[in-house]
């Protein structure tokens, strides 16, 4: 995993997105669960993610910029806007999480979703996961997918 290489592309998916005008779909495949992590997610939350590819899309990049970017809307919600470098420490969040819950599952998908949770330079960073399934008929992988983020002061 070359961290430069995938700071790289998060920006250039995230340039993309504020500057595409028309729909588009691209994803980025970051790196394979760690063992550790695993184990972590399974002995918190009881679900599997070993062997799942962790992944951004600017479909996440999207909802999260159009919820969760606006100072006066988060601060009013007790929140601190996204800003591009939150995507960049969105994959630290992930891989090295002081805590980890399973919220239930997503309304329309109904597949798992995992809440990581880190606090980084006195801010409480919250991402929001969704647990793919693979289906060997279709040749997929299975997929740990960004779906959202939001970020809180840190309480004194």
């Amino acid at each position: 995993m070359d961290f430069e290489d995938i700071k790289d592309k998060i920006n250039s998916l995230y340039d993309a997105c504020l500057e595409s005008t028309t729909p588009f779909h691209v994803k980025i495949d970051v790196c394979m669960v760690p063992e550790e992590l695993a184990i972590m997610v399974m002995t918190t939350t009881n679900i599997d993610i070993s062997n799942h590819v962790i992944t951004i899309d600017n479909y996440g990049i999207i909802h999260t910029l159009q919820q969760h970017s606006n100072p006066i809307t988060e601060a009013k919600r007790g929140q601190v806007a996204i800003e591009r470098e939150d995507f960049i420490r969105w994959l630290e969040v992930v891989l090295y999480p002081d805590e980890v819950k399973h919220l239930g599952d997503t309304k329309r998908t109904n597949l798992p979703l995992l809440q990581f949770e880190k606090i980084i330079e006195n801010r409480k960073i919250v991402v929001k996961e969704v647990r793919t399934v693979q289906s060997t008929k279709k040749q997929k992988v299975s997929r740990l997918v960004f779906h959202t983020m939001y970020k809180f002061k840190k309480p004194n």
